[in-house]
């Protein structure tokens, strides 16, 4: 009975041993992983672009139907809703605020294009192309751009 108390003790220890070392190992290379592409990032000049999402606050904007027409004529609608990154509760109450500006700066870019046009476009090229609009709407009007990104919540056609 003794010989059997022994062996499972012993083999316990080994058996934490081998857990703990791997344990360590996987934390360490994990680790040194992160280390070397944030290394990589901050060598492609990059740091400053990349984005803290934990300290981010996203504003929903309302949803936004544009109007869309085909080669045909024909009329289609296209509901989006738009997500502003923002840095402060500051900045969050200024998108508030200024919200019919940012639809209405989307619904003119969309509506001025036909249906098949934006129907064939990735939701990243809308994302893309609704960023810079708007980028260039608020440097005509010499207003400061309060968001760091936005996101694409969701796009529907009809």
């Amino acid at each position: 009975m003794k010989k059997i108390v022994i062996a499972c003790v012993i083999s316990s220890v080994v058996a934490l041993g081998i857990a703990g070392g791997a344990g360590w190992g996987v934390y360490h290379y994990m680790n040194k992983g992160t280390t070397a592409a944030t290394v990589a990032e901050k060598s492609d000049g990059q740091a400053e672009d990349s984005q803290d999402e934990t300290s981010s606050i996203f504003v929903s904007l309302p949803e936004t139907v544009v109007t869309l027409h085909d080669n045909e004529g024909e009329d289609h609608y296209m509901l989006a809703e738009l997500v502003m990154v923002v840095d402060s509760d500051k900045d969050a109450e200024k998108i508030k605020k200024e919200e019919p500006l940012y639809q209405s700066i989307t619904v003119d870019q969309l509506s001025d294009m036909k249906y098949e046009e934006v129907r064939s476009l990735k939701i990243s090229e809308i994302r893309t192309m609704v960023s810079n609009t708007l980028k260039k709407e608020l440097t005509m009007r010499k207003m400061a751009t309060p968001y760091k990104d936005i996101l694409v919540k969701k796009v529907v056609f009809q």
